[in-house]
């Protein structure tokens, strides 16, 4: 009888343990920098593992539509929940932060501000634009309610999202761009760097979308991003608290 236990704890010990998949998550693509140090030690602390895809919001619910088997979506504004909630039953919406607004400038334009990005659209010396796509990026809809004010537009350049949108400047295809304060604080390379006040658009109410049937990982994820620790990290990378 002792062999035989012997032999079936060698059997057991022999068997290969297969590790549960990774929580597949979804994220506005100005969580790019802010999320995968919370993200990782989140897994550090719980042992859950998440694969993560960045992309604009609104490509992100039409996969999910679509099937994708995301279990949490991370989107950047409130309107492309609601239409995700709208589109299936049984899923739990919840606002973890408020996405800021930058004007971002090449030097050497005479750009430190919206009232001179102004002049300098005036006078001719701003050639390109970079916003991210209005048609499905909420980033966009924001640069484009703040763009709606100075009058005369120079030709824009889209972003498939805002860390497209903010690359455009950084390579010189536009020597301006209004994208996510907290991409544009860390984007470094000498651009001129000023926040544009909430005000001027509508809010961005960034909102996180449980599935149904989303794992417990899923949901301790979701929890620690709208506890106390998740907060205080967004607030550092440069989001508003909601």
């Amino acid at each position: 009888a002792a062999m035989i236990r012997l032999f079936l704890l060698l059997l057991c010990l022999a068997w290969p343990v297969r590790a549960a998949p990774p929580v597949p998550v979804a994220a506005a693509a100005d969580l790019r920098l802010a999320l995968p140090p919370l993200m990782r030690s989140h897994e550090t602390q719980t042992g859950a593992r998440f694969s993560l895809s960045f992309g604009s919001s609104g490509q992100m619910v039409q996969q999910a539509m679509n099937g994708a088997p995301f279990q949490l979506l991370l989107l950047a504004d409130a309107s492309h929940a609601d239409r995700l909630a709208a589109a299936v039953r049984g899923v739990e919406r919840r606002p973890y932060a408020l996405g800021r607004l930058a004007l971002v400038a090449r030097p050497g334009n005479g750009v430190t501000d919206l009232a001179s990005l102004k002049a300098a659209i005036s006078a001719g010396r701003i050639r390109h634009l970079a916003i991210a796509n209005p048609a499905h990026a909420p980033y966009g809809v924001a640069a484009r309610a703040v763009l709606a004010g100075m009058g005369d537009t120079p030709p824009l350049v889209l972003g498939e999202n805002v860390a497209q949108a903010l690359s455009f400047v950084t390579n010189g295809a536009a020597e301006v761009g209004l994208v996510a304060l907290p991409l544009a604080r860390a984007a470094g390379g000498g651009l001129i760097v000023v926040p544009v006040s909430p005000t001027l658009h509508p809010p961005l109410v960034q909102t996180l979308v449980l599935m149904p049937g989303a794992s417990p990982a899923a949901r301790g994820l979701a929890d620690r991003l709208t506890g106390p620790n998740g907060r205080a990290a967004l607030a550092r990378a440069g989001f508003g608290v909601p």
